[in-house]
């Protein structure tokens, strides 16, 4: 599905030394050892060359750990939270398609009042998203939907903290024939969660939380990838197949 590159370069998958530490199923080592817990849970896909849907690029890491221990692709589904000037609340957010999709959070007369009283500056925030997230994209190369078309597809979070990212890779994927749809987190969210569970045919979280920390709370290393080195990972992640 994905073009490698040919770099001898190619970034060592950091694997952290399990061996005489414990870790509760709420707190990682890294992102990779969250990866690839999440793959003990879907080891009968191995070899199925299934693609992980990667729902954040912070969530990149945890999705390589997982690709690599199951042999699947990693397709960065990115993509751009919108917030008005002078709200705190997540309008939304831009997909690689340039597609708005609404917070699904928002109730209906609160989105109609978005529209009513900040239309022109919510277009031009539109605007102004995807060509960032255009930016952001233009490191990974190209990545084809149509690859996604007869796959089991595993829309992957790290930390999952709402279900903004889950709601617009949902309309994302509408056009898609996949096989089947997992959804997969490690730190997920209640209301994610069983967002998770109503819209994919299996949903695996490693823990389900009703108050959550922010993401870095949870991890006993920073990532150590530069975007670079990231990208490298997931374009040549067959290279790190076990």
């Amino acid at each position: 599905m994905l073009q490698s590159e040919t770099d001898e370069y190619l970034p060592q998958l950091h694997s952290p030394a399990l061996s005489g530490i414990i870790i509760t199923s709420m707190y990682y080592i890294n992102r990779i050892e969250l990866g690839r817990t999440l793959a003990g849970r879907v080891s009968d896909l191995k070899g199925q060359e299934a693609v992980v849907i990667a729902l954040k690029e912070d969530a990149l890491t945890a999705c390589i750990g997982l690709a690599s221990e199951i042999n699947a692709w990693v397709f960065p589904l990115l993509s751009k939270r919108i917030i008005i000037p002078g709200d705190p609340r997540v309008v939304g957010l831009i997909d690689p398609a340039g597609m708005f999709t609404w917070n699904p959070d928002l109730e209906k007369p609160q989105r109609d009042g978005i529209e009513l009283e900040s239309r022109s500056v919510l277009e031009d925030m539109k605007r102004q998203a995807f060509s960032e997230l255009n930016r952001i994209l233009d490191q990974y190369g190209t990545f084809s939907k149509d690859g996604l078309n007869g796959r089991v597809l595993l829309l992957t979070g790290d930390i999952v903290e709402d279900r903004i990212e889950i709601a617009m890779a949902l309309e994302y994927l509408k056009s898609v024939r996949y096989r089947a749809l997992y959804g997969l987190g490690g730190n997920v969210d209640s209301t994610a969660a069983d967002y998770f569970h109503l819209q994919t045919d299996k949903d695996v979280a490693l823990d389900v939380m009703t108050h959550m920390f922010p993401a870095e709370h949870y991890f006993e290393q920073k990532d150590s990838y530069t975007p670079e080195e990231c990208r490298l990972l997931v374009t040549n992640i067959s290279q790190y197949w076990t």
